[in-house]
């Protein structure tokens, strides 16, 4: 039966042709064979090809008709001239012709005419001597002849070495980046010999494939030629270079031997060395006796001979596999074209039998003999990490939809595990449900993704079938399937009766309906009975069977999912780790699989691992995630390195890593290429508990921190062996060190402290193999780099978070930044951390405060003639403003809180608030900061017009002024709802819900810019408008009394009018922390560094709560107005309470 790759692979047995087709290079020939030269006689020219065409075969009949053999030969010789080239144009690279000699019956063997010369247009060959092409083994056999095709074949790898693929010249062969092959005019990039080694020979003996003849274990190499002998490849010493024994098949060898070699003795040995040519000696340099040096591995002291694997698997025999099908051959004449044949026992008691084909999705027929018209599909499936350990079953359609019923012409369903199968590349036919297929239909694959656990649909794939008309469609795909974050797209114009319209993945363009239970077709209109299990999904009617494709729940299998599959129940997983059972229709070893869970290792994580708990001194800083290196030594081999990364939660001060694998060494990494040693361990014990205190004097140093530049600027193998002086320093007392190449460990041995050094690779790759989810410009890092399960996010700076989703800079910092990582999920408040709880009480505290201050303020502000000015209606906006500030204020507080307790489920409401709390409040708060600099600058405004200031026009320009501050406002952040979304993350069986931004870089920074502006222009114009307002009346005052002077009046204002300069003033005072913090410190390097920059969010919201204060209390005006509104209270109130009372 033929494997997918029969069916779509090229073919290399030819050097004229990839073609897999047998007739394909003998339809190139007889091409060639037809190009006559205009000179030679038509009976002379095809008499030779027929002398051809006999000598090949003498049962060909295809020249009857035109001449028998002997006829040919007596035509060859009275029609054609003395020498011709046939074919007549140049082979082989443009430069080879084949001349044959005009057949004389004088020969001594008539048959030597058809060997022709060999003629090259080409001086690059001339080393390469053929007068005539007879081959001694062909000219003995009397019944073979060569032909134009031997030739061909035989010459083609001899002249590929001396063959120049560019045009390359003296001049370009003698630059220093060429490299010149020996005895040839050919010449190649010296970095291409240095890369050597890419199985493709060059030049003559292989010298630029130093490593064809050298064994990879073998200490002394003796044979380092390289060539062929009797189609075979075979490596020669020195010795059998350029003697009579004919070590090598081609000879190639022969063509720069100039030397006599007798057999008592080599050339290349010292007595004949003075007598050789320059070529010779070149040779006897490159293919000499190679010594290669012992490699001696990186070990530590103490250690046993070998490593004995402990991890073994501990469970045996308790997964049983069916029995292997044993194959036998039924008849030697096979009856099927394709496929396998099979007998049928028809009857047990007369035997008889009959034959059946099983064809190939190809083929199809009684006996395979027609082809079909497949699409053939070769996909690799690639998910997110939040999926990598998610199970999805995945069903693949061919489907065309130029009609209401969307006909399923096939399908194939399989089981997808990322942590099992992302290296899979599944191979799959699918196939028309009609033959031939209806050219002038749309057909397409699509794909339907559905979590296997849950049943949860993830989304669809859609990819057209552009080219119908051809016989077989191939299609190589890398799927990605759809995130767990990402929301379906519903569509506009939604025709789908019985379902729901939403857009393709992979193309928004381009939607599907997505059928209820029950229901089929384009649009969802056409009803089927299901015969799926009721736990089961029912996605539609396969024409092909007329049945439903039914999604089987993940312990069970079948066409309608009605049996059970009993793997798991009977060998379940061990220490509640989920199994997962194997595709039934795919073919494995295992029967099931085990979704990793820490802590635990073995097939079914029966075993426990090792248990490392590190904690840290204080002086050392330690970021939010970390990674540890783990050195497996062993014995004459090379140390094994492994890397995992552990995330600290902010309120530990140490971390708990689980590992299973064996290790001797283990490194931390805090920072980039910030090591740390941790611990050495001669012999490796499997399930123990490490404790380790990680100090300063454990930080391994670059050698720039311990050498001169002196040293520094050495090649390696001459600066490391300076490597033992910085252990023997007792100055330094390092414990290791590193290069960019290295590791290096300080050890005692005997009396004395060396270096012990291993290789290590300090670039590891971030993409997390091209899925990464990091957000802000993170680095995306794998556990491993096959099938990985786990991923890491390295943050830069000004970020942090699981996937660097809180960005910290500037004014924009929120509090789920500050307080996200302190709250800990599913505990109550009373065990919370103390800054958590701090956070609260002053959000109480404030809330009241807040809330009494602008209700004070408002009353006071509502009077008619106080807002007969325009001061007076921003005071009144302002009292307004306090008061949606506040309680937004409130729920942006709680809410966070909350929902990290998971208090608040509701998914909706969550992302209600995310969209709109932050938005508002920042609103809110900067309109309040722009409302205290339109009171200040109307202050100032009044005192410069002095008896001119009209209050009508104040009151006038104020309404504008509000209007478009509100306006102006919305309008530069009105783009923030738009990129806030909900975002799940799971860590250490620990589900958090956040509140996410994701801004381009472009809008990050002009958000960052109106912050500032927002922010740093009304304080700006608090401050001046202070400063105009008493200069200003100190020079109106200094016009008027002369005996005084200007600093005295000066002062005298100060006095009389502070109340005017509390309000800038401790604006201003209580808008420098936040200055100061936000410049200075740039942003919040890590969650650890809350404690500030919550006290400057609480700052940020101190002004608003002070209004009453500082605009009432010190100015007489409104004071008396306040009063006078508390007595009206006070009066209204006890009118209500006589009224009431005499109603009663």
């Amino acid at each position: 039966m033929p494997l997918f790759k029969c069916e779509d692979v090229t073919c290399k047995s030819s050097p004229l042709t990839d073609s897999c087709m047998i007739k394909r290079e003998q339809l190139l020939f007889e091409t060639m064979d037809n190009i006559k030269d205009e000179s030679i006689y038509y009976q002379c020219w095809y008499a030779f090809l027929c002398v051809f065409s006999y000598s090949k075969d003498p049962f060909d009949t295809r020249c009857n008709d035109f001449c028998k053999y002997h006829i040919c030969l007596l035509m060859i010789k009275q029609d054609c001239p003395n020498m011709l080239f046939i074919p007549t144009i140049p082979v082989l690279f443009g430069d080879i012709y084949f001349a044959y000699e005009k057949y004389s019956p004088t020969m001594l063997d008539y048959r030597k005419f058809l060997f022709p010369y060999i003629c090259y247009s080409n001086s690059r060959y001339n080393n390469l001597i053929y007068h005539r092409g007879i081959h001694p083994e062909l000219f003995q056999q009397p019944d073979v002849f060569p032909s134009p095709q031997f030739y061909l074949q035989h010459l083609h790898s001899k002249l590929w070495q001396y063959h120049e693929i560019y045009n390359y010249n003296s001049i370009i062969c003698n630059r220093s980046n060429m490299y010149q092959c020996s005895n040839s005019l050919k010449c190649i990039s010296i970095h291409r010999r240095m890369n050597a080694n890419d199985g493709r020979v060059d030049c003559i003996g292989a010298t630029d494939e130093p490593t064809l003849c050298r064994k990879e274990y073998q200490i002394m190499n003796l044979d380092n030629f390289y060539c062929k002998k009797q189609n075979s490849k075979v490596c020669i010493g020195t010795w059998d270079l350029c003697n009579s024994l004919n070590a090598c098949d081609d000879r190639d060898y022969k063509n720069f031997c100039t030397t006599y070699k007798n057999q008592t003795s080599s050339f290349c040995d010292p007595s004949e060395r003075l007598n050789v040519s320059n070529i010779e000696n070149y040779l006897c340099n490159q293919v000499g006796i190679y010594g290669k040096e012992r490699i001696i591995n990186f070990t530590l002291n103490g250690m046993k001979e070998s490593l004995k694997d402990q991890t073994k698997q501990h469970i045996k025999n308790e997964v049983r596999l069916s029995p292997p099908i044993t194959v036998t051959s039924i008849q030697q004449q096979l009856h099927c074209h394709r496929g396998i044949d099979v007998r049928i026992w028809l009857n047990d008691k007369t035997n008889r039998t009959r034959k059946i084909c099983f064809c190939p999705p190809s083929y199809y027929g009684d006996q395979c003999q027609y082809q079909n018209q497949p699409v053939s599909l070769s996909i690799k499936f690639t998910t997110s990490p939040n999926s990598w350990q998610i199970p999805f079953a995945i069903v693949i359609l061919l489907i065309d939809d130029d009609n209401n019923k969307q006909i399923i012409h096939s399908y194939e369903q399989i089981t997808y595990l990322s942590t099992r199968d992302c290296k899979v590349k599944y191979n799959i036919y699918l196939l028309y449900s009609n033959r031939p297929k209806n050219q002038t239909k749309n057909y397409g694959i699509q794909f339907n993704i559905y979590e296997k656990i849950s049943l949860k649909y993830r989304g669809s794939l859609f990819f057209p079938i552009k080219f119908s008309f051809l016989p077989v469609y191939r299609l190589a795909l890398i799927a990605n399937i759809p995130n767990d974050n990402i929301h379906f797209e519903s569509c506009s114009n939604n025709r789908c009766i019985n379902g729901k319209c939403i857009k393709y993945f992979n193309d928004k363009q381009k939607r599907l309906c997505h059928c209820n239970t029950g229901w089929s077709g384009r649009y969802c209109t056409i009803q089927h009975s299901s015969i799926c299990s009721s736990d089961s999904l029912d996605i539609g009617i396969s024409s092909s069977t007329d049945q439903s494709i039914c999604i089987c729940p993940i312990y069970k299998f079948g066409p309608r999912c009605l049996l059970n599959n009993m793997i798991c129940q009977n060998l379940t997983c061990q220490n509640g780790v989920l199994c997962i059972p194997t595709d039934e229709y795919m073919l494995s070893k295992k029967r099931f699989i085990c979704i990793c869970r820490k802590g635990y290792f073995g097939e079914r994580y029966e075993l426990e691992d090792n248990k490392i708990i590190l904690s840290f001194e204080k002086s050392i800083i330690v970021p939010q995630s970390i990674f540890i290196h783990f050195i497996e030594v062993m014995n004459r081999d090379r140390p094994v390195r492994s890397t995992t990364f552990q995330t600290i939660p902010v309120q530990q001060d140490f971390i708990t890593i689980f590992w299973s694998r064996p290790f001797h060494i283990g490194f931390i990494e805090l920072l980039e290429k910030n090591y740390y040693l941790t611990f050495v361990k001669n012999i490796y014990n499997r399930s123990t508990t490490i404790n380790q205190m990680i100090k300063p004097s454990d930080r391994c140093k670059h050698i720039n921190e311990i050498f001169n530049d002196s040293i520094i600027k050495l090649d390696l193998i001459r600066r490391i062996k300076y490597y033992h002086l910085p252990c023997q320093m007792s100055s330094l007392n390092l414990s290791c060190f590193y290069d960019n190449i290295h590791l290096c460990l300080c050890y005692d041995y005997y009396k004395q402290r060396l270096a012990n050094c291993f290789e290590f690779n300090h670039d590891m790759i971030f993409d997390c193999s091209g899925q990464n989810e990091c957000q802000n410009g993170g680095k995306c890092f794998q556990d491993s780099p096959h099938c990985p399960t786990r991923s890491l996010c390295l943050c830069p700076s000004c970020f942090f978070g699981a996937q660097c989703q809180f960005s910290t800079s500037g004014f924009g910092l929120s509090l789920d930044a500050i307080l996200g990582y302190h709250i800990i999920p599913n505990l109550s408040i009373k065990y919370q951390p103390t800054i958590v709880i701090i956070s609260l009480i002053l959000t109480i505290i404030f809330i009241i405060a807040d809330f009494i201050n602008g209700i004070l303020a408002m009353i006071t502000f509502k009077n008619k003639i106080v807002r007969d000015v325009g001061s007076g209606l921003y005071l009144f906006s302002l009292s307004i403003t306090t008061l949606f500030t506040i309680i937004l204020f409130g729920l942006k507080c709680w809410i966070p809180i909350f929902s990290q307790m998971t208090i608040v489920p509701n998914r909706i409401f969550l992302n209600i608030q995310c969209i709109t709390l932050d938005f508002l409040l920042q609103s809110c708060l900067n309109m309040d900061q722009w409302l205290n600099a339109c009171v200040a600058s109307e202050r100032a405004f009044t005192i410069i017009k002095g008896t001119r200031f009209q209050k009508k026009k104040s009151k006038q320009a104020a309404k504008i002024i509000i209007i478009i501050l509100i306006l102006f406002i919305i309008s530069t952040s009105i783009y923030d709802p738009f990129y806030r979304h909900l975002m799940d993350e799971i860590n250490d069986n620990e589900r958090r819900i956040w509140c996410t931004i994701t801004y381009s870089s472009y809008l990050r920074k002009f958000n960052s810019i109106m912050h500032s502006f927002h922010f740093i222009t009304p304080f700006i114009i608090n401050l001046v408008s202070s400063i105009i307002l008493i200069t200003r009346k100190s020079h109106q005052q200094s016009n008027l009394q002369t005996d005084r002077t200007y600093y005295q009046l000066l002062r005298q204002q100060l006095h009389e009018h502070k109340n005017l300069l509390i309000v800038p003033v401790v604006l201003v005072i209580l808008a420098l922390p936040r200055l100061i913090i936000s410049y200075v410190s740039k942003c919040m390097k890590s969650s650890n560094n809350s404690w500030i920059y919550l006290i400057g969010y609480f700052i940020s919201f101190i002004p608003p709560m002070l209004i009453f204060f500082i605009y009432v209390l010190p100015s007489t005006f409104y004071r008396q107005e306040f009063h006078k509104t508390i007595a009206r209270y006070r009066n209204k109130i006890q009118r209500s309470r006589r009224v009431f009372h005499l109603s009663i």
